[in-house]
C-alpha cells in the first residue's frame, strides 16, 4: 500500500509538473489538469476503468456556466453518448413522428412542453444526471460559440469540435450525428445537440447547436430527431 502511494504521489507531481495547457496532461480530457487526472491513471492501473462522474468544467463564461465533460449516455468526451427526442428522456429504435411521445402522430399534433424546458421533468439531462444538471439554453449555447475559440480536432481517433474558453480550459464534443427512422446518419461527419429552447415562432421545431469541420451555429430542426445532448451547470 505504501509503494501504491508513493506511486500516486508522484503521477501527480509528473502530471502538475507539466503545462496545464497540454492536451497530453489532461488525461481524462476533462479540459482541466487536476486530481481526477490521477485518478483515472490510478483506475486504469487497477483495471477499473475510469470515473464516469461528469466534470463541470469552468470555462471562463461571462454567465459563470459551466459545462458538462460528456454527454448524457457518456462516460468520457469521446463517447457519443445517447440520442434524444426533444422533450424525451429515454432512447429508442426509431425516431420520428409516429414515436415521438409527445404528439399525436404528426408535426401539427405538437403537445406544447413550454417555450423552454430546462429543469423540467422533460430535460432529459436533469432527469438523468440529476443535482443541478440541465439541457442548455439557446443562450448558453449562443454564449459556448461567441466567447469561445472552436476548432475541429480528432480525441482518440473520434471527430468533434473543441471549444476553448477565455480562461484556457476547454471540452471536446463528439461529432456523434443524429438518429432518424432506424438509422444514425452523419456520425463522425456532423454533431447535433440539443438545447432546451423550442423555437418561438414553430411549435415543433426546437433549437440546437450544429457543427461541421468548418464552423459551428445554432439551428432549428424537428422535435422528433434523436440529437446528442451536453449538458450545462448554471451559477
Amino acid at each position: 500500500m505504501k509503494r501504491f502511494f508513493v506511486f500516486a504521489m508522484f503521477l501527480w507531481t509528473g502530471i502538475l509538473g507539466v503545462n496545464a495547457q497540454e492536451d497530453r496532461c489532461d488525461v481524462n480530457g476533462d479540459g482541466v489538469v487536476n486530481i481526477a487526472d490521477v485518478t483515472y491513471v490510478i483506475d486504469h492501473v487497477l483495471g477499473k476503468g475510469h470515473a464516469s462522474t461528469p466534470q463541470a468544467i469552468d470555462l471562463g463564461l461571462p454567465s459563470g456556466t459551466k459545462w458538462a465533460s460528456c454527454n448524457v449516455g457518456a462516460t468520457k468526451p469521446e463517447e457519443y453518448g445517447g440520442y434524444y427526442a426533444w422533450g424525451e428522456t429515454e432512447e429508442k429504435e426509431v425516431y420520428n413522428w409516429s414515436t415521438y411521445i409527445h404528439c399525436d402522430g404528426s408535426s401539427s399534433t405538437c403537445h406544447d412542453l413550454g417555450s423552454d424546458i430546462s429543469g423540467t421533468e422533460y430535460d432529459v439531462a436533469h432527469v438523468k444526471w440529476g443535482g443541478d444538471w440541465v439541457m442548455p439554453t439557446l443562450d448558453d449555447i449562443k454564449e459556448l460559440r461567441d466567447n469561445c475559440i472552436s476548432e475541429w480536432t480528432t480525441v482518440n481517433g473520434v471527430n468533434g469540435r473543441k471549444f476553448t474558453g477565455p480562461n484556457g480550459n476547454s471540452i471536446f464534443l463528439p461529432a456523434a450525428g443524429y438518429r432518424w427512422n432506424g438509422d444514425l446518419d452523419d456520425a463522425a461527419g456532423g454533431g447535433y445537440y440539443w438545447s432546451s429552447t423550442q423555437d418561438p415562432s414553430t411549435s415543433y421545431l426546437a433549437c440546437f447547436l450544429g457543427f461541421y469541420s468548418g464552423d459551428a451555429k445554432w439551428y432549428r430542426r424537428s422535435r422528433d430527431c434523436g440529437q446528442s445532448v451536453r449538458p450545462v451547470v448554471r451559477n
